[in-house]
């Protein structure tokens, strides 16, 4: 634990500096949690949340109260439980990604609002610049979509025989053809052809792994969409296993559930991010002069499990590259 955080819980919450006016009130402030996910899908991140949070000396049943909304994998409830954190009360919102966060901007411009894996949020205007948001959000972007050719690459280096590469995309993300480009830059300078393939719900990753295996497809590379990275990736990896197709993804949960391998920001970090960002906000600083930070480290995950199973051997300059192997 740094210095500050120290002198935060030693002194107390009240003793450090000038706070909001709602921090001044002498009750707990209500921070909302709103997310599209189920309690349990999102339980580890909103624990390095609040754990950091508590770090800053926030105190769940002292001076924090948490207000949970979860659309237990039904985004389409997103709106209406933004619209119950904001009749509530809500003194900040916590909405980690691009689909609540927009539920959360509907409803309230006014009520400060910290998210921690938006894609390109000034393209899609919940903020006016990055050095100086200049509204009421405020948080960590993603770099996302933009690494789908570093990915395509780094698939090609495990495995230089593939010639037929299966690309998942979601239907309607804004971002996917753009990472799809970039995918088929890469791949057309690897000599790799690229197969893409939509799903929109869970039910429909199936379908889109009978396009695949159609195409005969001899690898699958999931774009960095939420579907694949949380809610479908049970279903998407149980189907890779089936058809015995190894799977390159965007975040760390793909290979540590069994597929071989990721390459992407560290979601656990961009979380610790937007805490400290959430602290500075409950302690009188404006959203609108917070600028958006961005990852800095990127991890590259293998999963020599997987490999063992698929008849895979990582050549060594995957090996050397490799941020952590799980084994």
């Amino acid at each position: 634990m740094n210095k500050r955080r120290k002198l935060v819980l030693a002194l107390g919450v009240g003793a450090i500096g000038p706070f909001a006016s709602f921090a001044q009130q002498g009750k707990p402030v209500r921070v909302g949690i709103l997310v599209g996910f189920t309690a349990t899908k999102f339980r580890s991140q909103e624990k390095i949340f609040t754990d950091s949070l508590r770090d800053y000396g926030w105190i769940e049943g002292s001076n924090v109260v948490y207000d949970r909304a979860y659309a237990d994998d039904d985004e389409s409830r997103l709106p209406a439980l933004a619209e119950g954190l904001v009749k509530r009360n809500a003194n900040l919102i916590f909405a980690p990604y691009n689909v609540p966060l927009a539920a959360a901007h509907a409803r309230s411009n006014t009520i400060p609002i910290v998210f921690s894996t938006v894609n390109d949020p000034l393209g899609r205007r919940f903020v006016k610049s990055f050095a100086h948001p200049g509204g009421n959000i405020t948080g960590v972007a993603n770099i996302g979509y933009e690494l789908g050719g570093k990915r395509m690459q780094l698939l090609k280096q495990a495995l230089p025989k593939v010639s037929r590469v299966g690309v998942l995309m979601h239907s309607t993300s804004p971002d996917g053809p753009r990472e799809l480009k970039l995918i088929e830059e890469a791949a057309d300078s690897l000599r790799v052809k690229v197969i893409p393939a939509k799903a929109q719900e869970i039910w429909q990753i199936e379908t889109a792994f009978s396009l695949l295996v159609k195409n005969r497809v001899e690898a699958l590379l999931a774009t960095h969409v939420p579907l694949f990275i949380s809610g479908g990736r049970k279903h998407l990896l149980a189907f890779a296993a089936s058809y015995r197709l190894p799977v390159m993804g965007a975040r760390e949960e793909l290979p540590e559930n069994g597929g071989l391998m990721s390459y992407g920001s560290r979601r656990d970090d961009q979380t610790r991010r937007a805490a400290q960002l959430a602290d500075k906000i409950l302690r009188g600083a404006k959203p609108a002069d917070i600028p958006i930070e961005q990852p800095t480290t990127f991890e590259f995950v293998v999963n020599k499990i997987t490999a063992k199973a698929l008849g895979i051997t990582f050549p060594a300059e995957i090996m050397l590259q490799a941020t952590r192997v799980i084994e």
